[in-house]
């Protein structure tokens, strides 16, 4: 008996203590990502739910209506369990009406460039619009000797070509032409181009490089944004690193 009278006590104490404590916290229902939602990518009911969250620490721009964000464009990407807030979407039907969908998806400090590709310069079709990629360039070498007697020895590494990563980790805004809402979107999109985003600098080089050598892309692993040195390969290191012992005919 003694006890239980003690047991009991001892829970009337932390109830009591407990009591004044469990006070009711305001919430909010608002609209969260239910899965990982990549940027410039349509927004669709399998991705969204709701979520009650403390309204003191809701962040201004949170929807409160699925409906709201469903069908919109991702401008950023959006992870598991975020809050969608406004700035990170974008209604598309309203920018078919004002601009391109571009311009909203151009990061800062950014500009759009497009060129062609083939489907060897462009890793064979698989490129998505945000891969990341980078840029390769290979350009004549001038020629040190005018002589047109045979190169023979040494001679023979003068001249050739000269390829080198030229810019890295470059993000792919577009491939194929940009939507525009009309009946030929579906020829448009079968142009082999694609849109990238630059430095301005960058864009001019790119610029250049285009019309002076021959351009390819390396695709990056989905993540990989880590910045890599590498040499330029010219016949020389060619022959230095695979022996080829062009310097002596071979022999």
């Amino acid at each position: 008996i003694i006890l239980g009278v003690l047991t009991a006590g001892g829970t009337f104490v932390v109830l009591s203590s407990a009591g004044p404590q469990a006070q009711a916290i305001p919430t909010k229902s608002i609209v969260i990502a239910l899965q990982n939602i990549p940027e410039r990518t349509e927004i669709t009911a399998e991705s969204i739910g709701k979520a009650d969250w403390p309204e003191a620490v809701v962040p201004p721009g949170a929807f409160e209506t699925s409906a709201d964000v469903l069908g919109k464009l991702s401008l950023d990407p959006i992870y598991q369990g975020q809050i969608i807030l406004a700035p990170m979407i974008v209604d598309k039907t309203k920018l078919k009406e004002t601009r391109s969908n571009a311009s909203y998806l151009i990061p800062d400090n950014k500009v759009a460039v497009a060129f062609p590709i083939t489907p060897i310069s462009g890793v064979a079709g698989a490129i998505q619009a945000g891969d990341t990629i980078d840029i390769l360039l290979t350009l004549a070498l001038p020629k040190e000797s005018t002589s047109s007697a045979p190169k023979t020895g040494a001679a023979l590494l003068e001249g050739g070509q000269i390829t080198q990563q030229m810019l890295q980790d470059i993000l792919i805004l577009q491939v194929g032409a940009w939507p525009t809402g009309t009946a030929a979107d579906k020829q448009a999109a079968a142009v082999a181009v694609i849109t990238v985003a630059l430095d301005r600098q960058d864009a001019l080089a790119l610029k250049a490089a285009r019309e002076q050598g021959v351009i390819e892309l390396a695709l990056r692993k989905a993540g990989d944004h880590k910045v890599s040195q590498t040499e330029a390969v010219t016949l020389p290191y060619l022959d230095r690193r695979f022996n080829f012992k062009l310097a002596t005919g071979g022999r």
